[in-house]
């Protein structure tokens, strides 16, 4: 399997204002590096959800096996810190209109779900670039695609960056990779006036300045 690394210097924000004022440098960094040597990720795998940072920032929990981590396992929760980012959105920040909607929504998406991260990249201080998938717990079966309506499986598997773009909670990254079906759905949540596109001319994080 191949696999990303990641710095064992793992990244604690304190408050998602914190995370905020750095959040747009992080990103930068993240889209400009592969990450040193260090901890190696895989390119898939099962994380545990801690909490939404923002829309679009998710902390999480990599077990010790997966991390590749052993000298860790005696930690408490026997897991590693990280952020992982969702590609190719880029959700309203922590204190910009429509930036708690986001947050929660995606905190209400991925609470007591299993989450699957397909990692495109890595950078140091626990951070991860890549698309989300939150599964269902207990229902055998599922689609994990996430293919179905917004990002929806069959099996109520949700592919995590494209709900929150039909939610009208995001907008497809007009500064980095994106893809054809992000930008589908939404120009689709722009026709229909959802969320923050209920706004003549909202602002995107990239642009906004608190």
């Amino acid at each position: 399997m191949s696999e990303f690394h990641c710095s064992q210097n793992d990244k604690n924000f304190s408050s998602q204002e914190d995370f905020s004022r750095q959040d747009d440098a992080l990103r930068q960094e993240n889209s400009q590096e592969q990450s040193p040597a260090g901890i190696p990720i895989p390119t898939a795998v099962e994380v545990v959800f801690l909490e939404a940072l923002s829309g679009d920032a998710l902390r999480v929990g990599l077990s010790v096996s997966e991390a590749h981590a052993p000298e860790r396992s005696g930690t408490a929760t026997g897991r590693v810190p990280a952020v992982v980012y969702l590609w190719g959105i880029q959700a309203p920040r922590p204190g910009q209109p429509f930036g708690a909607a986001a947050t929660e929504a995606a905190g209400r998406i991925c609470g007591g779900k299993r989450l699957h991260v397909a990692a495109r990249s890595a950078g140091p201080e626990g951070r991860i670039t890549g698309s989300v998938v939150a599964e269902e717990t207990g229902s055998p079966g599922e689609d994990t695609t996430g293919k179905g309506s917004a990002g929806k499986g069959s099996g109520g598997d949700q592919d995590v960056g494209r709900a929150l773009i039909r939610l009208g909670l995001a907008w497809q990254d007009q500064r980095g990779p994106s893809s054809a079906r992000l930008r589908s759905l939404e120009q689709k949540a722009r026709r229909e006036e959802v969320g923050l596109w209920q706004r003549a001319d909202p602002i995107p994080p990239w642009a906004w300045r608190e």
